[in-house]
């Protein structure tokens, strides 16, 4: 999972010459608690909330690798996902901003003391920021 690593890095990068330009509106903030809680409860439906109408999904540990999947699916595929891997935690590691677009990583901890790092991507739409890719790569 090559890619993976390498969007890591790119964050890593970005994030780092974007840190100066400035912190996140009360809005944004809302946004990335919504997204936490929905990890840390295993809520697909609300996680699906914050979907573009079609985005990437990877969940290396299923073989799920859709470049282009209808948000109603995706939400199918995440609620599968979370009754066979049960939260027990998620934090985020990293977080940052460029032009039109939000990114984070984040750890994804189950009952079973399995571990996920995800990958988040959001792209701004009229007023908010809507996931555009999420992956999840077991540690």
């Amino acid at each position: 999972m090559r890619i993976f690593q390498k969007i890591c890095l790119t964050l890593i990068i970005s994030g780092t010459l974007c840190s100066f330009m400035g912190g996140s509106t009360a809005r944004d903030v809302e946004i990335a608690e919504k997204i936490k809680g929905s990890f840390k409860n295993g809520n697909a439906s609300v996680l699906a909330d914050y979907f573009e109408r079609s985005l990437e999904l990877v969940i290396d540990a299923e073989k799920v690798d859709f470049r282009r999947v209808r948000h109603e699916q995706a939400e199918l595929i995440l609620k599968s996902f979370f009754k066979k891997y049960p939260p027990k935690d998620f934090k985020y590691g990293f977080q940052g901003t460029a032009s039109k677009v939000r990114y984070c990583t984040g750890t994804y901890q189950t009952v079973n003391g399995i571990k996920f790092q995800v990958y988040i991507l959001m792209r701004v739409t009229k007023d908010d920021y809507l996931i555009n890719t999420l992956h999840f790569k077991k540690e």
